[in-house]
């Protein structure tokens, strides 16, 4: 008896397919078994079951062609891959930051889930990709930290790894980046239960891998370090002569690193403490008077104490690069990388005469010291430091009537900071405020008033981000995430952000310290900044630096030129060609302040003495007090104090304490021209003292004034 033949599952679809009244040859039928999950033979199905998957196939190929596309767009994180009878499998693409500022990713690829799934079917059987839209984005977002909560400690592992690997390879960070860089952005893992267990080990080759590319690489650029640093280096005479030893106390605010430095400093015979800011320096120079030590300061403004110091506390403009001491101490060595003054840190890190030199900073500097050290020829090491209280972001938003004493709420514009100000004096707060136009002093005795419960709460500007003692500090408020840099509006790196909310929960004050934004948009940048993710290093570690006097009378005799402007243009010429380690710092604004003072015939020296002078450069008035100056320094005449109005508005009041400072700075330069220092002196005094009042009685009759409208409403 014959076989009976078990008919092909193709010739029962083409068959029905027939009897629906479409030619076979126009319908995939293997894509059509596919589709119905039928078997190759014998799979007999309903003529109904096949209309309707003709239907969704047809859809399903109309959304491939376009609302792929246009869903892509809307949810950017969704993969789709068609296969040839138009069906399409979806999955998350999951991209975990490794470093902070996204040059590193780990990319998981996930099957959608059932929820996400339903919606995507409905939408191709639509052929309509705003369906419910909403709906899969909350699933997406779902996957997503389902995903991210299963890869968090493999993540943290390998974050750890990479931590290490970073601190080994140094100056050559950027390239061990690049190179692992790439390696993750071709090869996206798909996500399973052994991923976490497996991550580490499949990494392993591709780290080790990376680490030999930026050691290769390492050895080029010294070579190229030694040519391009030469000169530069070999001009701090007497710190070449001492073989210095550089340690690194690396780690976040509020982890005692500073702390440790200024005890190593004290139980040295001699030494420096290299300040940022004016503030900071006299705080110190008072501790170093406290432990009954021959202390001094030097500012660019002043000279106090002994006069042959066995230790003295400096702004690092002002370091002496001659006098060899035992320690020196160089604060927020990360500020090598602003483009204004990182000259000077360039100079102090490489040009401080002390056997152990301390700089003290963010792992984010890390890669500049490293160079800096093989450049020279000096010994690094690296002691790490870990922040002393926890730091927790709070995931709702403190808008500022939710501001509660013990608060900073930080603002990026001196007019934020006022319109803040105003808000919570009328809502009952005593305020103290302080911002970057301020003196120190005015700076110190509103970080005072906070400091002793005076006012409850601060509103500030990033200025709280150095130094400051804020001892109450609880929460940090941002009220923006944003900044205005002299250049343009942009966000504020992640840096920033943890330098500014590292104030909060002072060690000794407080056990833990809070984060928070004023608005919900504000939220995810500040978690992004502390979520764990290590510091990138800088992708640029070249050296800000600017000419020295020696430099300038070298290229003004060898120019035959006392203009001031070409001299610079020459200098930026021969230092800042291809693969310089060097760049300019604030050269700019230094050449348009040369084109002012080169119309005044005085000596080239002189001329940038006056180019370098801390002046407001975007303030016409005191540019135009500035050119003033100059000519009366070539006429021969003396400059006489300044003649102030303490009646006037804060901001003439702010201008006035600049331009004294900038004229007390110019007196111990040219002391025959601006003699009126005591005049100047007992004038600034005024008008920080006129400034401070101000702060105090306008934010009472504010509050009276809104006090009173209320009433009257009533």
């Amino acid at each position: 008896m014959a076989r009976r033949r078990v008919q092909p599952t193709s010739e029962i679809l083409g068959q029905i397919v027939a009897r629906l009244g479409l030619p076979p040859r126009s319908v995939d039928l293997e894509a059509l078994r596919g589709h119905l999950g039928l078997p190759e033979f014998g799979g007999y199905v309903e003529e109904g079951r096949v209309a309707r998957a003709l239907k969704a196939m047809k859809a399903s190929r109309a959304f491939a062609e376009t609302g792929i596309e246009a869903l892509r767009r809307s949810v950017p994180s969704l993969r789709a891959t068609v296969s040839n009878g138009d069906a399409i499998a979806w999955q998350v693409r999951i991209a975990i930051p490794i470093l902070d500022d996204g040059r590193l990713e780990l990319r998981i690829d996930a099957p959608s889930d059932p929820a996400a799934t339903a919606i995507l079917r409905g939408m191709a059987h639509r052929n309509d990709p705003t369906w419910r839209i909403e709906d899969l984005r909350a699933a997406v977002a779902q996957v997503h930290a389902r995903i991210t909560g299963a890869m968090r400690r493999p993540v943290e592992r390998l974050r750890d790894q990479i931590r290490l690997d970073l601190r080994e390879v140094g100056a050559d960070a950027s390239t061990y980046i690049a190179q692992l860089d790439r390696s993750l952005r071709s090869r996206p893992f798909a996500f399973n239960d052994d991923l976490g267990g497996s991550l580490f080990h499949t990494l392993t080759p591709v780290r080790k891998r990376a680490r030999t590319v930026a050691r290769q690489d390492s050895r080029l650029r010294q070579l190229r370090d030694r040519v391009g640093f030469g000169a530069y280096i070999e001009k701090f005479t007497a710190a070449r002569r001492l073989g210095r030893r550089i340690v690194f106390h690396m780690g976040p605010t509020n982890s005692g690193k500073t702390y440790a430095a200024l005890k190593a400093l004290t139980e040295a015979t001699t030494g420096t403490y290299l300040a940022p800011l004016r503030l900071l320096a006299l705080e110190n120079y008072e501790a170093l008077l406290e432990r009954g030590l021959r202390a001094g300061m030097v500012t660019g403004e002043e000279v106090l104490g002994e006069t042959s110091p066995t230790h003295t506390a400096r702004t690092i403009e002002t370091a002496d690069l001659t006098r060899p001491v035992d320690v020196a101490v160089i604060d927020e060595i990360q500020m090598l990388s602003d483009p204004d003054r990182g000259w000077a840190w360039t100079n102090a890190l490489f040009g401080v005469p002390a056997k152990t030199v301390i700089v003290c900073g963010s792992d984010d500097a890390l890669a500049y010291v490293r160079r800096a050290a093989e450049a020279a020829r000096e010994s690094l090491e690296v002691v790490t430091f870990v922040r002393k209280t926890p730091l927790v972001l709070l995931e709702q938003p403190v808008p500022l009537e939710k501001v509660a004493p013990g608060d900073a709420v930080v603002a990026f514009s001196r007019r934020a900071v006022h319109e803040n100000r105003e808000v919570l004096v009328a809502a009952g707060h005593r305020v103290a405020t302080i911002y970057g136009a301020l003196s120190p002093e005015v700076r110190r005795a509103e970080a005072a008033r906070f400091r002793t419960g005076e006012a409850d709460v601060l509103v500030t500007t990033d200025a709280i981000g150095m130094g400051l003692n804020l001892g109450p500090l609880q929460r940090v408020v941002f009220s923006a995430v944003r900044k205005y840099d002299g250049v343009g509006e942009r966000a504020l790196t992640n840096s920033e952000i943890r330098q500014i909310a590292g104030r909060a929960g002072r060690y000794g004050h407080q056990e833990v310290g809070y984060v928070a934004a004023c608005e919900e948009t504000g939220i995810a940048p500040l978690k992004t900044a502390l979520g764990g993710a290590p510091t990138a290093p800088a992708a640029d570690t070249r050296f800000f630096v600017r000419p020295d006097l020696i430099a300038i009378r070298s290229v003004a005799e060898e120019m035959q030129t006392q203009s001031l402007r070409e001299v610079l243009a020459h200098f930026a010429r021969a230092t800042f060609y291809a693969g310089s380690p060097f760049q300019p710092s604030a050269l700019e604004e230094i050449l348009e302040v040369a084109r002012l003072v080169d119309r005044a015939r005085l000596p080239i020296e002189e001329k940038f003495a006056f180019s370098v002078c801390p002046i407001d450069r975007r303030d016409d008035v005191a540019m135009s007090v500035l050119e003033r100056w100059t000519q009366a320094r070539a006429a021969g005449l003396g400059v006489p104090a300044l003649r102030a109005n303490l009646r006037g508005e804060l901001d003439y009041q702010e201008r006035t304490v600049k331009l004294a400072s900038a004229y007390l700075w110019l007196s111990r330069r040219f002391p025959d021209t601006f003699d009126d220092v005591e005049a100047i002196r007992a004038m600034r005094g005024r008008a920080n003292d006129a400034i401070e009042q101000h702060l105090r009685e306008t934010a009472t009759r504010k509050a009276e004034r809104r006090s009173r409208r209320t009433a009257q409403a009533r």
